[in-house]
Parts: structure tokens; C-alpha cells; sequence
């Protein structure tokens, strides 16, 4: 991808704090073309939601996304990405969509999910024995990353000593896959790599379970093939997919979150005297900061949103962190309010492919931040060492590094 001109912004002040020209496309050209993206933003609510409902605006494919940041000659070395990509949910449409989003729908019903709270809370609670004592931590290294990657291990029925291996490879195939600002080559290549280590590893899971079925997410999709509703690739595919889209975008959404309520004080106050709002908190964690801030969808025919003219085979990126901040449609919306009335945003999208793990992240984040909140007396961002924003991708927003200090642990017993 091409430096943003400057028209567009210095692409790395942009991914930084998006916020301000955000303010300013909706007011003056809430439809306009990105000659640095080569497509399409809407950045105002409602063209935002129509989008997501417009069947003519469709999943991006992945070879479209492999031809949009190679040129010809080196776009072999993301071949098994395209291959493996093509067969999930998230590409599908119509009818193969539904097809495979049934499929999946088993192992995300509400029962379920709330099965997992206690080994959430489990999980969150050893995670933060490690660090109670010292007085502090990395909320990225320390929480955000290794709790949603042993939720996913869970799910699966996978050791959990195999889950750092699973974040590297869902991080390698979402950068590339969400439109990597760094070395594309390199991060082709990383991508295709990492999703080949994602197939192998679950062929072998998926024999295992065939074999010796469990009450986990293959043996779910195992079934489906057996009873004829998937192929053995498709339950590869919707494997690595659910995989990396746990990991990811739920690893970025913590760290935003727990940033968010650290440079909002009185929040933070507010939520540490009444944890019943943390359902509230929690839907403005997402619609202040989401972790997805665009999505791509790709014109199947033309079209005319506003008073622009769409040709077909455009691609259209749907502005999600600007929607949440749309003054149409939220008052203040730059202010950070955690007893704000949710339901409205589009953090997880919206229609037919609205995001299936999203009870998943919600509970989540409930359980850390609470729990973060609860346990960390004194919780404030680490002045010797200040955070450190992802800047390696458009449509992922998440933090590298997020120290914080807080009231040790030893020392309260003492006092």
C-alpha cells in the first residue's frame, strides 16, 4: 500500500488518532475517494449501515485483496492464502454464507458462551495473580493477549501451550489480510505461511476428533461434515477463521478499552464504585475505540451512494470507527461516557455478516476489565513508559505495548 498523499494524511498520523479527519470527511465529503486505498470511505452512519445491508456491496475475495497490495509478478507467494481464505463464511454470500454461518451458530449459542464465563474468570483471575504483586504490567502482554487465546484454546479443545503459536499466526495472517502499511511482500509471505501452519495444525486436530469426538468447536464442525453440510476444507476454513478472529480483534479491543478508562479518570472511578454498569462500559469501550475501525466491501455492480457514482469492481471501505462518531446519530460523541444508552453502534458490524464471536468478546471484556479494575487499586497508565499504538494496518486499531501501575499487592497485606 502507497503512503497516504497528502490530501489523505501521513498514514501513520492517521492510524495514530483518525478522530479529527473523521470529524471533517462526514461534514465535507462523507463519501470521497481515497487515491492511497484506491477506493471508496463513507464515514456517516446511516451510508454506513445501508452497506452493510446492500447486497450489491459485497465481501471483498481474497485474491482482490492480494491483487490490491502485490503487483503481478509476486502475487504467488500469497497463493495458499487465497485458497484458504475463499472457503470462509466471512467471504461467502447468499446462500453459501448461511449455509456456513449454521453451521458454526452451534458453538456460539447463548448457553454456551455463558459456560465459558467461569473459565474466563478463571483464566483472568490467574493471569493477574502473576502480576498482583509486582505493582505492574502490560495490559497487552499480560492480559489482553493471552486471554482471549486461551478462551479460543478452550473452545477448540487445543493445549494451551500451543496458543502462543496461535497468536503469532493470526497476527501474520490479519495484518496482511486487513491491508498491512509495512513491507507487503514480507508480510505476504508471513500471511501465507502462517495460514499454511494454521491448516496443518488442524488437519491433524480434525483427524483426532473424527476419531474421538468432544463437546468442542471441531468436533462441531466435524459433524457438519459429516452429515454433508461442509467439506473437509471448509472445516479447515471456518477453524482458522474463528481462530484468528477470536484472537486478534479481541486482544486489540482489551487494550483499547482499559486505555480508554484510564484516560478517563472519572469513568474509571465510576465504574471501580458501581460495577453493575459494566454492561453499559462496556458497549462504550467499543463505540469510543473499536478494534475494527473500517471493513471492506468490493461493488458488484454500479451504484450511487450520495451523490457519488460507485463503478462496479470499486472497493468501499465502511468507516465503523466514524459511524460511532457520527453527531447524528450519538450526542457528544467524542465524549467517553460509560452510562450512555447502548445499542446503537456498529463496532461489530451490522446485517447478514455481523460479527458471530461478538457475545464471545463481550463477555470477555467484562470479565477483564472488571476484574482488572477490582483487584488493580490505584490502576493509571505508566508515566516511564508510555503506550505504544499498532500502526501496521487500516483496519486493525490496537495496541503494541500499554504499561500501567497500580497499588502492589504485597503492600496492601502490610498496610
Amino acid at each position: 500500500m502507497q503512503a497516504l498523499t497528502q490530501d489523505d494524511m501521513a498514514i501513520q498520523e492517521f492510524l495514530l488518532d483518525p478522530s479529527a479527519h473523521f470529524h471533517r470527511w462526514r461534514r465535507d465529503e462523507p463519501v470521497r475517494w481515497c487515491e492511497s486505498l484506491q477506493g471508496w470511505v463513507l464515514t456517516r452512519y446511516d451510508d454506513v449501515v445501508s452497506a452493510f445491508r446492500d447486497p450489491r456491496l459485497r465481501q471483498r475475495p481474497p485474491q482482490a485483496i492480494v491483487d490490491a497490495q502485490l503487483p503481478p509478478e509476486k502475487r504467488e507467494v500469497a497463493r495458499d492464502f487465497v485458497r484458504l481464505f475463499g472457503g470462509m463464511m466471512l467471504i461467502k454470500e447468499g446462500p453459501e454464507h448461511a449455509r456456513l454461518r449454521r453451521a458454526s451458530n452451534q458453538g456460539f449459542t447463548q448457553g454456551v458462551l455463558d459456560g465459558f464465563r467461569p473459565i474466563l474468570q478463571r483464566v483472568t483471575d490467574e493471569l493477574l495473580d502473576k502480576v498482583e504483586p509486582l505493582g505492574r504490567m502490560d495490559v497487552v502482554r499480560d492480559l489482553a493477549q493471552p486471554l482471549p487465546a486461551t478462551a479460543i484454546a478452550h473452545m477448540f479443545g487445543i493445549p494451551e501451550a500451543d496458543r502462543g503459536l496461535f497468536q503469532r499466526w493470526s497476527e501474520d495472517a490479519a495484518r496482511f489480510f486487513g491491508g498491512t502499511v509495512l513491507d507487503v511482500e514480507e508480510d505476504a509471505k508471513s500471511a501465507n505461511e502462517a495460514i499454511c501452519n494454521l491448516e496443518r495444525y488442524f488437519l491433524t486436530l480434525i483427524d483426532e476428533r473424527r476419531m474421538r469426538p468432544s463437546n468442542d468447536l471441531v468436533s462441531i464442525f466435524v459433524a457438519g461434515q459429516q452429515e454433508g453440510k461442509l467439506s473437509a476444507e471448509e472445516v479447515t476454513a471456518q477453524c482458522i477463521l474463528v481462530l484468528a478472529a477470536g484472537h486478534v480483534t479481541t486482544i486489540d479491543q482489551l487494550s483499547n478499552a482499559v486505555h480508554a478508562l484510564l484516560a478517563h479518570p472519572d469513568q474509571l472511578n465510576q465504574l471501580r464504585e458501581d460495577p453493575a454498569l459494566i454492561r453499559s462500559a462496556v458497549e462504550e469501550c467499543l463505540r469510543y475505540d473499536g478494534s475494527v475501525p473500517f471493513v471492506c466491501r468490493v461493488a458488484a455492480e454500479d451504484l450511487k451512494i450520495r451523490d457519488k457514482r460507485i463503478q462496479r469492481c470499486q472497493t468501499v471501505f465502511l468507516g465503523i470507527a466514524s459511524a460511532n462518531r457520527d453527531p447524528e446519530i450519538f450526542d457528544e460523541p467524542d465524549r467517553f461516557d460509560i452510562t450512555r444508552a447502548p445499542g446503537k453502534h456498529v463496532a461489530f458490524g451490522s446485517g447478514p455478516h455481523g460479527c458471530l464471536g461478538a457475545g464471545l468478546a463481550r463477555r470477555e471484556l467484562e470479565i477483564g476489565l472488571v476484574s482488572l479494575i477490582r483487584r488493580m487499586p490505584g490502576l493509571k497508565l505508566d508515566e516511564q513508559s508510555p503506550p505504544a499504538r499498532r500502526c501496521e494496518s487500516v483496519m486493525l486499531r490496537g495496541f503494541r505495548r500499554l504499561p500501567v501501575v497500580f497499588s502492589r499487592a504485597q503492600m496492601d497485606k502490610i498496610a
